[in-house]
């Protein structure tokens, strides 16, 4: 379903290209970047007129960015690693843009449950959004460095990403259910939110990037230009909005009105500021003593992945991993000045 569209109501329609963006889940508070770019006329600047289309899943993004049915999805890169394994048929896919910076998918459970380990999840049911969530094959590693084997020892179930799946799992329906740091922070924030308990992971996947944004070898050849326009508009907002989180917020909710909690207060969105400020960090995870380089993939990132993916059986062999992502991007996509936008930033503050 089509969920979201920009338009400035200066701009001439007719000279903006128009993209869609798939997503593989709901609109949820990660995306509020791209509301405030819309409404700061980022994506215009660089002729753009964005709209974000919600998918089922990772390899449902995938697939439509394949037939170039849509220019551009996001996702983890666990699927487009596992398909283009030797022996398989290669999708003309490559990420271009690394967004979330290190892991941000936690297993959670509720603060009064005896689950403290990820061992404790032998004979449990697991919650995830969707079957076809694109952090499952690392989830399932996870699972298995502790021991477990799927529908051996566990089974998932899928409860989705909103308010219904936190009460799957506050209601028993669910032991632990697998979802992103800011749907956390959402619901722990919220009127009816409770604190919830994350269950430690093993340090070798706390370093994996996470979200990014990939498209079709032939977009990135010969519209380059869309692409980097895009990750510029989506690198400014990044910065805004880490300086300026509550104008994102409420920008979120000017697109998504159906989506605020309707007994939400000025006390309950101070909250879900504060509470954002932390999973938002991992946009920032840039290593230390370095320049920021938005979009920019680490190389050993994508080697530590694909060790992750060998071992847990998800790949049968071992392949260069520098032909599913490039950088070649990056460098015009950060031809901005970014402390204009931290000015800037600051005087939506209140």
């Amino acid at each position: 379903m089509a969920v979201l569209a920009s338009a400035a109501a200066h701009a001439d329609a007719k000279k903006l290209t128009d993209i869609v963006i798939g997503l593989p889940s709901s609109a949820s508070l990660n995306y509020s970047m791209f509301t405030a770019a819309m409404e700061l006329g980022y994506f215009e600047q660089e002729g753009l007129s964005v709209r974000l289309q919600e998918l089922q899943g990772g390899a449902v993004v995938m697939s439509q960015v394949v037939t170039k049915s849509i220019p551009i999805g996001t996702g983890t890169a666990d699927p487009l690693m596992i398909a283009n394994q030797p022996g398989r048929s290669r999708l003309p896919l490559k990420f271009f843009y690394n967004q979330t910076r290190e892991y941000n998918w936690e297993f959670v459970v509720p603060e009064s449950s005896p689950i403290r380990a990820i061992a404790d999840l032998k004979g449990r049911r697991i919650g995830v959004g969707a079957l076809t969530n694109s952090h499952m094959p690392v989830s399932r590693m996870i699972l298995k460095d502790s021991g477990l084997q799927l529908n051996r020892d566990y089974r998932f179930i899928a409860i989705g990403s909103a308010g219904p799946a936190f009460s799957a799992l506050l209601n028993g329906q669910v032991d632990a259910y697998i979802t992103f740091t800011t749907n956390i922070a959402r619901f722990e924030s919220s009127p009816e939110g409770r604190q919830l308990r994350s269950l430690p992971i093993g340090d070798r996947f706390k370093g994996l990037f996470q979200n990014g944004f990939f498209a079709h070898e032939d977009v990135i050849k010969n519209t380059p230009q869309l692409l980097i326009g895009f990750g510029r508009a989506s690198a400014k907002a990044t910065i805004f909005c880490q300086q300026a989180m509550e104008f994102c917020l409420q920008s979120y909710w000017r697109h998504f009105p159906n989506l605020k909690p309707r007994d939400s207060d000025a006390q309950s969105e101070h909250r879900l500021v504060e509470s954002l400020k932390a999973p938002w960090n991992a946009y920032f995870a840039f290593p230390q003593g370095q320049v920021r380089r938005f979009g920019e993939y680490p190389q050993a990132g994508w080697q530590a992945l694909m060790e992750i993916l060998f071992a847990g059986g998800e790949i049968a062999s071992k392949y260069d991993p520098a032909t599913l992502y490039t950088n070649e991007l990056v460098a015009r996509i950060n031809d901005f000045d970014a402390a204009a936008i931290e000015k800037q930033a600051l005087s939506y503050r209140k």
